[in-house]
């Protein structure tokens, strides 16, 4: 594995709190079964490289990838007849990817609705560990993760701006940039953030064990506010050649 690929994921799972989950309740570290979650996470990477980076899809490498992904879940304990069931959200957010060649740009839905499945890979990792270990839906129902995987999820497109103007993305920061400009992005994706303020705010649930939720929500919906006024202030220096070409888009 590409230790570059191999570190990125890692800080993934830190920046979303999985190893707290993996080990919640005492649980004794098991080595294997984090190896085998990086493992699926990688070929989840994998096959979203694939989608940013060719404009004309390959279906055959495609099935290649879930072939990959469906093995992982396999080895994770989930049985064949399940694969789909635990693949869904993926294959919903992968036709969203595939539907920006046909001009259907991530902005013509709902933020939450984008959002909600652009953490699919987020949530199908703490669903594997919610299954091993159903005493965490005791403190917090995998339902309750809703506003955190929204708010990190922006988070990681507003961070991702440079980076992913070299490739195919469905980064709906940097389309929402181009399609409607810097004052009415910053206030669409601001907006929406209070909103996740306010409705995390509302939530009544216990902290695990190293995580306080609510207030951990909190100080990523604030850094990732201002985020969103200092990254849309660069957009006028960057290459944005690749989006204007490929999905008819140029800065508003």
């Amino acid at each position: 594995m590409d230790k570059e690929l191999r570190s990125k994921i890692i800080e993934l799972f830190e920046y979303r709190e999985l190893p707290k989950l993996i080990a919640y309740g005492g649980q004794k570290w098991d080595e294997q079964f984090y190896e085998d979650l990086i493992q699926l996470q990688y070929d989840i990477y994998k096959l979203d490289h694939e989608l940013e980076t060719n404009w004309k899809v390959d279906m055959s490498i495609i099935e290649a990838r879930w072939k990959a992904i469906h093995k992982d879940l396999g080895v994770l304990g989930v049985s064949a007849s399940e694969y789909d069931k635990y693949s869904n959200h993926i294959y919903k957010y992968q036709k969203h990817e595939i539907g920006i060649r046909d001009g259907k740009l991530p902005t013509r839905l709902s933020m939450e609705y984008f959002y909600f499945y652009k953490s699919c890979d987020v949530k199908l990792l703490r669903k594997l560990i919610y299954d091993r270990n159903p005493e965490l839906a005791k403190v917090i129902r995998t339902s309750e993760w809703r506003t955190f995987d929204l708010v990190t999820e922006i988070n990681d497109d507003v961070v991702d701006l440079q980076e992913d103007t070299t490739t195919i993305n469905g980064n709906r920061f940097l389309i929402s940039l181009l399609q409607f400009g810097k004052e009415k992005t910053v206030k669409i994706f601001n907006d929406f953030l209070d909103e996740m303020d306010v409705r995390n705010k509302a939530l009544n649930v216990k902290s695990i064990e190293g995580v306080e939720f609510v207030e951990w929500t909190d100080t990523q919906i604030k850094e990732t506010k201002e985020l969103v006024v200092s990254q849309a202030a660069c957009v006028d220096d960057l290459d944005l050649g690749i989006y204007e070409r490929h999905m008819g888009v140029g800065v508003g």
